[in-house]
C-alpha cells in the first residue's frame, strides 16, 4: 500500500559539529526532551536510546518503571539515526504498531549542523492518521521538541 498521509518534517540548525549534535540527540535526550512528553504514570527520570541497530528507545520513570517508545533501525553516527515510534493514537506503546522517525545531521560549516527530522509511515494510524499528523505538526510536538533540543545545543 502506498502511503497517503504526508510525513511530518522539521529541522533546526545548531551551533555544534555533527558528532556533538548526534551525541546530544541520542545520548543526552533527557536534557532536552519536554518533561510532559511521556506515556508513563510517573515523571521522566531518563530517556534512553541504546546506541546500536536493534537497540531500544525507552523512558525510565522516577518510580522505576519503563515505557517503550520504539527501537533503533539505523545507527549511523554522526550522520543518521532511524527509530520506530510505536506509540499509537491511544498514546500507548504497541508491539504491532510502527511509524518511523528518521533524523539526519548535516554539516553547515565547521561548527554548525542542520538537524532534519522526518516522522513518516503515518498511515499506520489508520482512521486517526490525519488527526495524528495534525498533532505532530502542532507547535508543542516535533517543532517544540526540536526547539528544546536546539536551545540546549546552542547554550
Amino acid at each position: 500500500m502506498i502511503g497517503t498521509t504526508e510525513a511530518v518534517r522539521r529541522e533546526v540548525v545548531v551551533d555544534v559539529p555533527p558528532a556533538r549534535a548526534f551525541e546530544l540527540f541520542t545520548a543526552e535526550m533527557t536534557s532536552w526532551w519536554p518533561a510532559k512528553h511521556h506515556i508513563g504514570s510517573a515523571p521522566i527520570a531518563e530517556i534512553v536510546i541504546e546506541p546500536r541497530t536493534g537497540g531500544r528507545w525507552f523512558t525510565r520513570h522516577e518510580d522505576g518503571t519503563e515505557t517503550s517508545t520504539g527501537v533503533v533501525t539505523a545507527w549511523e553516527p554522526p550522520s543518521r539515526l532511524v527509530v520506530t515510534w510505536q506509540i499509537a493514537a491511544d498514546w500507548k506503546f504497541h508491539d504491532d504498531f510502527v511509524t518511523t522517525v528518521e533524523v539526519t545531521f548535516q554539516p553547515e560549516g565547521d561548527d554548525r549542523t542542520r538537524v532534519r527530522l522526518e516522522h513518516r509511515d503515518l498511515d499506520a494510524f489508520g482512521a486517526d492518521a490525519a488527526a495524528m499528523r495534525e498533532t505532530f505538526e502542532g507547535p508543542e510536538a516535533w517543532n517544540g521538541t526540536l526547539q528544546a533540543y536546539a536551545a540546549v545545543a546552542n547554550a
